[in-house]
């Protein structure tokens, strides 16, 4: 009888029990958002070393190609046989992912994209999905993207190249490049093209090539719109004004891949993380010393 007095008096009573509940309710709100931020740090950290591995096919590349870059895409006619090896392997394979990537004819099983040309060089598809892309996909599109029935179109959906640098079906020369350590090659981004805000007194032509092809309705005023996490809407673009790079919500999405700053993967083959409004805004702000600029030459009319 006595020993069950005793526990008596040692149970905590309610009040006890309220205030340890507080307690541990306040450290977990302190402490939860210390754990999420360590783990987006790590991501971070991860996504930074894949650019590291990209820009290390890169140079590995260069070396088997006398320093000729890799085109972003390497496409040829229906009547020739088609040589996207995902597809060749799909089909080899009685996969049905090949129908779905034949349904699209052209766009898919005759082009050739630029990490399915690093993939000798990589061995491992799993580089090309950025730790907090949304709805990462390499190869072959089996999560949602901008358009759901362009399967396996761009390769991947986590890193872009440098539109003014690698050009389609033509490789360029790794020496034509000013500054390597100043170049981007390849950026965070949810397309595998990529360009900056373009300049407020219009389009940016660089060494006589201009993406838009002179057409002042081109989309590729909004390529920067694919940096980072957002997914630019092709079937719903708004006014090509290149001054357009002042939308809140479409940043807002950009800053999402790592909160902040966006990696970058140089023509030298290193990797470095950049704030992602300096890279949206280095074209407009500098001009030819741009790190989008190859040839660190003046816009051209």
């Amino acid at each position: 009888m006595h020993l069950w007095k005793d526990l008596m008096r040692k149970a905590f009573t309610l009040i006890e029990l309220l205030v340890v509940i507080a307690i541990i309710a306040i450290l977990a709100a302190i402490l939860f958002p210390v754990f999420a931020q360590a783990k987006l740090a790590a991501k971070k950290t991860a996504g930074l070393n894949q650019t590291k591995q990209i820009g290390l096919a890169v140079n590995i590349y260069l070396s088997d190609s006398d320093d000729v870059l890799m085109p972003y895409r390497h496409s040829v006619a229906n009547a020739l046989p088609a040589i996207n090896p995902t597809y060749l392997a799909y089909q080899a394979a009685g996969d049905p992912r090949a129908a779905t990537m034949a349904s699209q004819g052209n766009t898919t099983i005759h082009a050739i994209f630029f990490n399915q040309m690093l993939q000798p060089y990589m061995k491992n598809d799993d580089i090309w999905k950025a730790p907090t892309a949304n709805n990462a996909w390499v190869n072959f599109q089996d999560k949602g993207s901008w358009d759901v029935g362009f399967h396996s179109y761009g390769g991947q959906n986590s890193y872009a190249a440098n539109n003014y640098l690698l050009k389609s079906n033509a490789g360029v020369s790794a020496t034509s490049v000013s500054e390597v350590s100043n170049t981007i090659l390849v950026i965070d981004a949810t397309y595998y093209n990529s360009l900056p805000a373009q300049p407020l007194s219009g389009f940016c032509k660089i060494g006589g090539y201009d993406p838009t092809g002179g057409n002042a309705a081109s989309s590729y005023y909004h390529y920067w719109k694919h940096l980072g996490n957002n997914v630019l809407n092709f079937s719903a673009l708004g006014s090509n004004d290149p001054d357009n790079a002042s939308n809140v919500p479409v940043f807002d999405q950009i800053k999402a891949r790592y909160n902040g700053p966006l990696n970058i993967v140089r023509v030298d083959s290193s990797a470095k993380a950049i704030d992602h409004k300096t890279l949206v805004y280095d074209l407009r702000q500098k001009l030819d010393k741009s790190m989008w600029n190859p040839l660190k030459t003046p816009c051209e009319p």
